[in-house]
């Protein structure tokens, strides 16, 4: 969820029409790779047509007191929250408590363009409000408790970055509010709505809104691998997250929650079918995962060195979700071998002895890049001649050649232009995304 530039992966293979059982073996080998040379810590699941067909956790829920995590660790789901949100608001909808073309202003008439707003466009992240975790002091205060009169005070301050409705923006700030809003609509928390509304109809037993973690009881804590060894990170105060990346939860329960939500135990089907819908690759709280000739829905998630993928394909009722607490490795890649392993596709264990070549020479758009003001820093290199970028924590994406120097990712509407140096290196590069550019150093 926070200081990312992507919470969206695509698993895309070549697929075919075929079904067959999980190779239980072959997976347990794979996992125990990943395992073995600390690429991974996290759990796995697939589900399909109510049965668990594989799970599996690797690696330390905490690190420094050697807890092993298990297949009932909870670990911090990020954007994955923004669902239960989205699931949430429109529930309240279908009870005729609100309207997908109420108007912001109704509730919080302080923020720019209010009056403009919809809720549906705070759904599907057209309302041009500024992603408040991109602002330059987020970082001084994401650690600590804050009130909902503190944020919504931080949001009235914040620009518009378009009007409301002409574009997409993915933006942190419209889920926070549609947690307030969820919040005086029933006249109680959001945690209370959560189990109410959710946990108690997916029959969801590891899920909830989180608090400080707490390793003692089960919960994850994030780490990164920095020089040979699992560091711990950041830990982001929930009261900031709110319904944007505020659930913890197992991979087990987001497979039961995901199969509730199509099966129709949440909201009716004319509603999930909005929830479908796409604009510029954003639903109602959901994307779209191309597998093949394959469609998932469902969502990702990263906040602090968290990282998570829920997906669910209606044809065959199949859900497949990835939640973890270290990475070294992509995730993208952990999603295409378990689905290739349930249909019966081929896929490669992989092979860790072959040293990637990280030594970026300073005439390749390859190597780590930082914008001081934001803190973040991305790596761009080259994965099977596909060249890739990954913010620190982050999910790695492919970028596609505009000219020879400019690339996109259109899913997150990003454009990165390398620029050279008077010596002809090229030692910077300049982001674009919702209209905002940022400058990134080589370091």
């Amino acid at each position: 969820m926070y200081r990312t530039i992507l919470l969206l992966i695509i698993v895309s293979v070549c697929c075919k029409n075929l079904y067959s059982q999980t190779d239980t073996a072959k997976l347990n080998s794979y996992f125990n790779l990943l395992e073995k040379n600390q690429k991974v810590m996290g759990s796995v699941c697939l589900y399909a047509d109510s049965v668990f067909i594989y799970d599996r956790a690797t690696g330390y829920a905490d690190v420094v007191k050697k807890k092993k995590s298990n297949v009932y660790t909870q670990y911090r789901i990020g954007s994955i929250s923004k669902m239960f949100t989205a699931v949430m608001m429109l529930q309240l909808i279908e009870e005729k408590k609100i309207s997908l073309d109420a108007k912001l202003s109704q509730y919080f008439p302080g923020i720019k363009n209010s009056s403009k707003i919809t809720i549906e466009q705070l759904l599907n992240h057209r309302s041009g409000i500024e992603n408040f975790t991109n602002e330059a002091d987020y970082t001084s205060y994401m650690e600590k408790p804050q009130t909902p009169e503190q944020l919504v005070a931080i949001f009235e301050k914040l620009p518009s970055d378009f009007e409301p409705g002409s574009q997409f923006s993915y933006s942190n700030t419209n889920y926070v509010l549609l947690t307030f809003i969820i919040e005086k609509i029933t006249k109680s928390s959001y945690a209370e709505q959560l189990v109410r509304r959710i946990c108690a109809r997916a029959m969801l037993a590891d899920t909830r809104v989180g608090g400080k973690i707490n390793t003692n009881s089960n919960e994850a804590q994030s780490y990164n691998f920095e020089q040979g060894r699992w560091a711990a990170t950041t830990e982001t105060d929930l009261s900031v997250a709110c319904g944007a990346g505020n659930i913890i939860s197992t991979s087990k329960d987001l497979c039961l929650f995901i199969a509730a939500l199509f099966e129709g135990k949440l909201i009716s089907q004319a509603m999930l079918g909005k929830m479908k819908t796409m604009r510029d690759g954003y639903g109602l709280g959901m994307v779209q995962f191309p597998f093949g000739d394959r469609k998932f829905y469902g969502h990702t998630g990263g906040i602090d060195n968290f990282q998570s993928m829920l997906a669910y394909n209606e044809a065959d009722k199949t859900a497949v979700c990835i939640t973890g607490n270290g990475f070294d490795y992509s995730i993208n890649e952990i999603a295409i071998a378990l689905l290739s392993d349930h249909y019966g596709l081929p896929y490669a264990l992989p092979d860790f002895e072959k040293k990637a070549d990280r030594a970026f020479a300073a005439n390749s758009p390859e190597g780590i890049y930082g914008n001081g003001k934001t803190g973040m820093k991305i790596t761009v290199f080259k994965e099977k001649d596909q060249l890739m970028a990954q913010a620190t924590g982050q999910q790695a994406f492919p970028l596609t050649a505009i000219s020879e120097y400019e690339y996109k990712f259109d899913v997150a509407g990003i454009r990165i232009l390398f620029m050279k140096n008077e010596a002809g290196d090229l030692m910077q590069f300049k982001l674009t995304q919702g209209g905002k550019d940022l400058l990134f150093s080589r370091e």
